[in-house]
């Protein structure tokens, strides 16, 4: 098909908090930032799949609170994704970029395949079984915290989460009172022509039963002006982004024991032509007869029952999503000798998942604590392709009287795909005094079918193709240790396997070139240690993990013999060694918070039979070997509180491809911030990429039209005002 070549708090204590992986560090300053939370006031996070202190979790695991959000003016994942330990955020179209985590990816975008790091909604997965339509980018307004979970987490949290997982937490309804809350801001980025962002949000919590039952509304709008100028359509800054949402949530409580929560969730957004550059023309500039959309759509509704029965909590969840995504292209370039004038290309995706969870957790605090659950997740996804040209019916008349065009369409496509998955999973804690050993693992069956069928031209008609079917089955186990003798000391070994759903292969068969029906998991170790301590009377926090990854049978493209066609198979092997290091100063209203990753990911068996050929010693896309990131902050107090905020990361050169040698330059970008308080208002003045740098974040090979790359958005300024109650 087609679609293998289309393109497509007082702010010093909130910034504390941002130190990703740093959990002493986000300890100290939630003592200041969330005085509600227990004993010494850690955040509380569901990395386990039930409520803990972060500093307790023995795993790489993040966590950043919407206090701190709104103190950096986040948005959504590119602007604190990039500023968390282990993670890459591979900044392409606007809710269909992906992060991968501690280096596990073979490509830096969507591959053929399910991806490896799992996205989750309130604990709700959001991927589906192979090419992904949309990867949900939230709006992060009126956001719990957002939880990211380094290396595999198979065992709690499924397919999908071969490198890791990312948990956006929304805020729920509160019973127990009246909430309002709303965001503006407006700013002009550099190259714009003329056109300013903004944003417009605002969130109502409305109890309607004293401490018994509430509403939740969120809505969300945001305008980014484009900054990209496509020479062929005469537009300057056709790039404009168009983000609308909505939240809401109902919460009843009809006794101490029992919650019953509803959550749904829309969000759309509209890339008006994409944010790409073709290298060709420049780095702000590319080219196409007409402009060409995105338009990304997720829906999700889902319904939880918490009930505690002493002896275990019970956790029943069943949820529905749907997401669509329409890629427009022009493929003038491609088949243009075809027919004079514009060839429109279209690929259509949806995707509708049913997931049910049903869960139960014995009390916290004893000996030997437990969590057992199973999961069964369906889900039916299609994509359709259509390639046409006005007057294409017209001149080719014989076209038309052998059935080969609807209309003016000369190329149709679809593929059509049922993927299921159920698993039972488990994990126990043992305590002996300061150790703590853990267990568990997860024991699932994956089965993807899919068929396709095309016509037009290309085919001499119509062809339906017989099903391709591939299924899997395993354990994925994790095991831990961890010594805690003192609250602000830790230490933790871990162990922990990862997979994902394997994908059928739908090439026709090709006499004397067999292939395998398809892919079937990846088989992923990670081994680490870590420690978290606090030195200077709780003012200096430090976090240090060291890990290596052994990765082998990739799920890869391999090119055919006969033919050249790809396909999707297991092969070779590749090894990451890697660390993961976060220290937070904290002095009066001076935070300094510094994280840093060290990745050394390389293929270590050749892949002869791949397109084109791999070789052992060759970097992992993705794997930059060093990013920092670095964030100074200073509250000068008083009933103002003015706040001055700064803001730096750093990558290192980075390969951009697995099959090929292109690498991404090193960059820095610095970012900054100045806020005061006016009664319920805080008012901030911001500056991003202060030094209008133009890095690379992400790009596409050339498929016949140039390279092309994304950049990072150009200097922007603007003014932000918050207010709550």
């Amino acid at each position: 098909m087609i679609r293998t070549v289309s393109r497509y708090l007082p702010a010093a204590s909130a910034i504390a908090l941002l130190a990703a992986g740093s959990a002493s560090a986000q300890a100290q300053a939630a003592d200041q930032a969330e005085p509600a939370a227990e004993s010494g006031g850690d955040i509380i996070v569901t990395a386990n799949k039930r409520a803990e202190k972060l500093s307790n979790v023995a795993g790489g695991v993040s966590a950043v609170t919407g206090a701190q959000l709104e103190a950096i003016g986040a948005q959504d994942f590119k602007d604190y994704l990039t500023r968390t330990t282990g993670v890459a955020f591979n900044e392409g179209p606007s809710n269909n970029s992906t992060a991968v985590i501690r280096g596990i990816g073979t490509t830096a975008g969507l591959d053929q395949g399910q991806g490896s790091t799992g996205y989750f909604i309130n604990d709700i997965p959001m991927n589906e079984p192979g090419y992904t339509i949309v990867i949900p980018d939230i709006d992060a307004f009126d956001v719990s915290r957002v939880e990211v979970l380094r290396g595999p987490q198979g065992t709690l949290f499924g397919s999908a989460s071969l490198g890791g997982a990312i948990n956006f937490i929304s805020n729920l309804a509160d019973p127990s009172g009246f909430h309002a809350a709303a965001e503006g801001s407006i700013g002009t980025t550099r190259f714009s022509a003329g056109e300013v962002n903004y944003r417009a949000k605002g969130m109502i919590n409305v109890p309607l039963v004293a401490d018994k039952l509430a509403v939740r509304l969120v809505a969300t709008q945001r305008v980014d002006a484009g900054y990209i100028d496509n020479i062929g359509t005469h537009i300057r800054g056709s790039n404009d982004v168009h983000t609308f949402g909505l939240r809401g949530s109902i919460v009843f409580t009809p006794d101490v024991d029992t919650t019953i929560s509803y959550l749904g969730l829309y969000q759309k957004s509209r890339t008006d032509d994409p944010s790409v550059s073709n290298l060709g023309l420049g780095l702000l500039q590319r080219s196409t007869r007409f402009e060409t959309p995105m338009i990304f759509k997720t829906q999700l509704h889902s319904l939880r029952l918490d009930h505690d029965f002493g002896f275990a909590t019970a956790t029943v969840i069943g949820t529905y999503n749907r997401k669509t995504g329409d890629i427009f292209d022009d493929f003038t370039p491609f088949y243009g000798n075809l027919n004079p004038g514009n060839h429109y290309f279209l690929q259509a995706g949806q995707s509708n998942t049913y997931s049910y969870e049903v869960r139960f957790a014995s009390p916290k605090g004893r000996t030997f604590d437990w969590l057992i659950g199973a999961t069964h997740i369906d889900t039916t996804k299609g994509f359709q392709e259509h390639l046409s040209s006005p007057g294409y019916a017209a001149a080719h008349p014989a076209d038309v009287a052998a059935g080969l065009t609807h209309g003016d369409e000369y190329y149709y496509a679809a593929s059509h795909t049922k993927g299921d998955e159920d698993a039972l999973f488990g994990e126990a804690n043992l305590h002996f005094g300061d150790v703590t050993i853990t267990g568990g693992g997860r024991l699932f069956r994956t089965r993807t079918d899919t068929y396709t069928d095309q016509f037009g031209i290309f085919f001499g008609g119509t062809v339906i193709n017989p099903p391709y079917k591939v299924q899997d089955s395993g354990f994925a186990p994790k095991a831990s240790i961890k010594y805690q003798p003192r609250p602000d000391l830790m230490f933790y070994a871990l162990a922990s396997k990862g997979y994902r759903f394997g994908s059928p292969n739908t090439l026709p068969p090709l006499a004397g070139s067999p292939i395998p029906a398809g892919t079937t998991s990846d088989s992923l170790w990670n081994y680490e240690v870590g420690t978290r301590f606090s030195l200077v009377d709780r003012k200096l926090f430090v976090s240090v993990t060291g890990f290596y990854i052994d990765w082998t049978n990739l799920q890869v493209r391999l090119r055919r013999v006969g033919d050249g066609l790809t396909y999707g198979a297991n092969a070779g092997a590749a090894e990451i060694y890697g660390a993961e290091a976060s220290a937070t100063l904290n002095l009066g209203g001076l935070s300094l918070v510094s994280n840093l990753t060290y990745l050394d990911a390389k293929l270590t068996e050749d892949i002869p039979a791949a397109a084109p050929p791999l070789a052992s010693g060759k970097t992992l896309p993705s794997a930059a070997k060093w990013r920092i990131s670095n964030t100074a902050s200073y509250n000068f107090g008083g009933v103002a509180e003015p706040t001055v905020t700064l803001l730096h990361r750093y990558v290192s050169r980075s390969p951009g491809f697995l099959n090929e040698d292109t690498t991404f330059a090193p960059y820095h970008i610095f970012d900054a911030r100045v806020s005061v308080k006016v009664a319920d208002f805080t008012v901030a003045a911001f500056a991003e990429n202060i030094g209008d740098k133009r890095a690379i974040t992400f790009g596409y090979q050339d498929f016949g039209s140039g390279a092309s790359r994304f950049i990072v958005k150009p200097r922007t300024l603007g003014v932000q005002v918050n207010w709550a109650m």
